[in-house]
């Protein structure tokens, strides 16, 4: 479709538009859409086709927006923005963003543009703004990953009609976005705890390497010691880390079946509790979804007020980031409906963890029963509780602990949920 200087691909104006939650595309647009529309299309797929002479815009707006391509075009750090976007037509629709954010105090109502120095140095300013802005997003969206419209990528799981509702969010919801942030970092920090965890449990003779591990040197590498002719050839190849021995591979297994996560939506949840809560069930989706584990999502107050279901290779709903705090505590009911999940698919939900976060207590006259339906379907029940005292959980969990800060994930957590 005709823009200012280029044709541009009307599925990359819809994609632009959608990014945004723009109106759709129209001849009349004025010309700073316009000319977003052309820095979309060469951040997110290279520079278009330019318009026959006679098909461009006015002479005074060509040579506005020429002077703006042009300037951009000259830039490195314009070049790596354009590298970082490729493809992705959420950081392209963050990057444009950023741009105008960055030109328009310098661009007047009318389309003039400042003198070339002044230009460089604006345009320099914005494409350097641009390229962390872009960081920035990815990374939260790397938070948000497994939701239903959060995919970073054309095809991405989830990433459909919803697609372009949820990200853009992000710039306005301030508590989606340190949702997205803390879900970020406890991915990572859970990721890196288990990698450790098979590190360390490498116990199966997998191959045969070279190096100068001396419990895993061969026997062949050892006989030469016993020879003189051969223990000096022996030393060399020791000290050289070339003595051939076994390599092992770790056979732990970290992800014993589906988890099934409860998170307290009571009205003492609400503020950071339950950003900290949200945090960690998107850090366990994502730990879930990289493991091919069934995920469950239970919310509940006095009874259980929402309930979602992630296959692997599924999504979550966006609608599990938003469930309101309001109501008492029953921890009753949320562990009951999740066992009963577990029961009603047995074969597929074996050997489930059961998740619970809360920030309260509630009549354990059932507690007794849960635990032992718990333990015949072979499944284990962790408790977190926000500044609750473990002991006031250990009547519904196998295991439970105490959550003293909502603003990062304490060692022990990482150690208890790391093993789900």
């Amino acid at each position: 479709m005709r823009r200012l200087l280029f044709d541009v691909s009307k599925w990359h104006l819809y994609l632009h538009r959608d990014a945004r939650n723009l109106p759709a595309v129209a001849e009349s647009d004025a010309p700073l859409r316009q000319l977003e529309d052309e820095l979309f299309d060469v951040l997110y797929a290279g520079e278009g086709p330019p318009l026959p002479q006679q098909q461009r815009a006015p002479e005074h707006l060509a040579a506005w927006a020429e002077g703006l391509h042009g300037a951009f075009k000259a830039l490195p750090a314009f070049e790596r923005l354009a590298r970082q976007c490729r493809g992705d037509a959420d950081a392209a629709a963050v990057a444009v963003e950023s741009l105008v954010e960055q030109l328009q105090p310098k661009l007047p109502e009318a389309p003039a543009l400042p003198e070339a120095g002044t230009l460089r140095r604006v345009a320099a300013r914005a494409s350097t703004e641009a390229l962390e802005a872009v960081a920035e997003a990815q990374e939260l969206a790397s938070g948000l990953a497994h939701v239903a419209g959060a995919g970073t990528e054309r095809g991405a799981p989830g990433n459909g009609e919803q697609a372009q509702r949820l990200l853009p969010r992000l710039r306005t919801d301030k508590r989606l976005r340190r949702v997205a942030e803390l879900a970020g970092r406890f991915k990572r920090i859970l990721a890196e705890k288990r990698r450790q965890r098979v590190r360390r449990g490498a116990d199966e003779v997998a191959d045969v390497e070279q190096g100068d591990t001396l419990a895993r040197l061969l026997s062949s590498e050892l006989a030469r010691l016993t020879h003189p002719r051969t223990r000096l050839a022996f030393l060399r190849d020791f000290t050289e880390k070339r003595c051939l021995q076994y390599r092992l591979a770790g056979t732990a297994t970290l992800g014993r079946g589906p988890l099934v996560l409860c998170i307290d939506k009571s009205g003492s949840m609400d503020g950071p509790k339950d950003v900290w809560a949200t945090a960690v069930a998107l850090a366990l989706l994502g730990m879930a979804q990289e493991e091919k584990r069934a995920f469950s999502l239970l919310c509940f107050s006095g009874t259980v007020t929402y309930e979602a279901t992630v296959p692997p290779g599924g999504a979550l709903p966006q609608d599990a980031l938003f469930v309101d705090c309001a109501g008492g505590t029953d921890i009753g009911a949320a562990l009951g409906r999740a066992l009963d999940i577990i029961q009603s698919e047995d074969a597929r939900m074996k050997a489930a963890d059961v998740v619970l976060v809360t920030d309260g207590i509630s009549d354990d006259d059932e507690a007794l029963v849960l635990r032992e339906r718990a333990q015949a379907l072979g499944a284990t029940v962790l408790g977190f509780g926000i500044d609750v005292a473990p002991e006031r959980l250990a009547p519904w969990c196998d295991h439970a602990q105490a959550i003293n800060s909502v603003e990062m994930l304490e060692p022990a957590a990482v150690e208890s949920l790391s093993r789900t």
